[in-house]
């Protein structure tokens, strides 16, 4: 969902009560959208929680979003300390077969 959906959302969440955190990957959008409170994760895309298969580092993520509850529902965007590059030898975290396998 992009950036200005999910803020939106937000928003109507943040009116009727309910709290929320958005993790977005695209720190210029979210700067454009401002929802209440978000997660930038400088990660590859498709891996909103960074690297597959490593559920300590999807954990600090979690707590990191998580801590932002107890924030004000300001336009807050607090950048998750550590970054991923994109590694092309490294399969994505959900990978799909080709869309003209014979087979």
């Amino acid at each position: 969902m992009c950036t200005r959906a999910v803020s939106t959302l937000a928003h109507v969440l943040e009116e009727a009560g309910l709290a929320t955190v958005a993790l977005v990957s695209n720190r210029e959008q979210a700067l454009r959208a401002h929802p209440p409170r978000a997660l930038f994760a400088d990660f590859p895309l498709g891996r909103p929680l960074g690297r597959p298969s490593d559920p300590a580092f999807q954990r600090r993520v979690l707590d990191a979003a998580f801590a932002l509850l107890d924030a004000p529902a300001t336009p807050l965007l607090v950048d998750f300390p550590e970054v991923i590059r994109d590694r092309a030898d490294e399969p994505l975290a959900c990978s799909l077969p080709s869309r003209h396998d014979s087979g």
